[in-house]
């Protein structure tokens, strides 16, 4: 997976300072395929249990699971998405209507980074970009979601996207599930820590009218 190659390692790396629109884009961006990498393949290693290292040398096998990992990608991203939008609505104010607007440009730009993944439709990033704007669009009905439930309802097309036959599946979900609501919670903390909120809101959406 090309998107992780790039990322991971520099999510990895020291936490960066987040204070232009670019910072964000790269946040959301290496946020998403993190938990995108990371719930796929943690889970399918403990399904897998003391078989993990057979069934992840078979390239069959590896096959799928990449593709089951570009598959969660625009789920996970969408989920990033409403995270930093209910982070950035205090220092948004009045202005808070044009963040999912905001957001979209920023989700956009990412996505027309990457070609389309092998074995996808063509439109799978234009699909990813529908995704995001009706999540984001949703959070305009009332107050932020708590952090914690925001991976619902899309945690559960991300266990959809799981390379193991569904008859294999059981009560497997709240794995996901708390995985994502686990790392989502800290994705929010390091967001909160590094981020110049005001500064990216009069960046998103032009300076506040004094």
């Amino acid at each position: 997976m090309g998107l992780l190659n790039d990322l991971l390692p520099a999510f990895l790396r020291k936490p960066q300072p987040i204070v232009s629109v670019d910072d964000l884009a790269d946040f959301m961006d290496s946020r998403a395929a993190f938990l995108a990498q990371k719930s796929i393949v943690e889970f399918c290693r403990v399904r897998a249990g003391v078989y993990w290292q057979k069934l992840f040398s078979e390239k069959e096998f590896q096959a799928a699971l990449n593709h089951s990992r570009w598959r969660a990608y625009p789920a996970c991203y969408a989920i990033v998405a409403e995270m930093v939008e209910s982070a950035l609505r205090e220092p948004a104010g009045l202005r808070q209507r044009g963040l999912p607007a905001a957001l979209e440009k920023v989700a956009l730009a990412s996505f027309s980074k990457y070609a389309v993944p092998e074995g996808s439709p063509p439109t799978f990033w234009e699909n990813a970009a529908e995704l995001t704007r009706q999540r984001l669009a949703a959070t305009q009905i009332g107050p932020p979601r708590p952090v914690r439930e925001i991976p619902e309802p899309l945690a559960r097309t991300v266990f959809e996207m799981v390379p193991i036959h569904p008859n294999l599946l059981t009560n497997d979900y709240d794995y996901i599930f708390n995985f994502l609501r686990m790392n989502l919670l800290r994705a929010h903390e390091d967001f909160l820590a590094q981020a110049d909120r005001s500064a990216l809101v009069d960046e998103l959406l032009g300076a506040a009218r004094i």
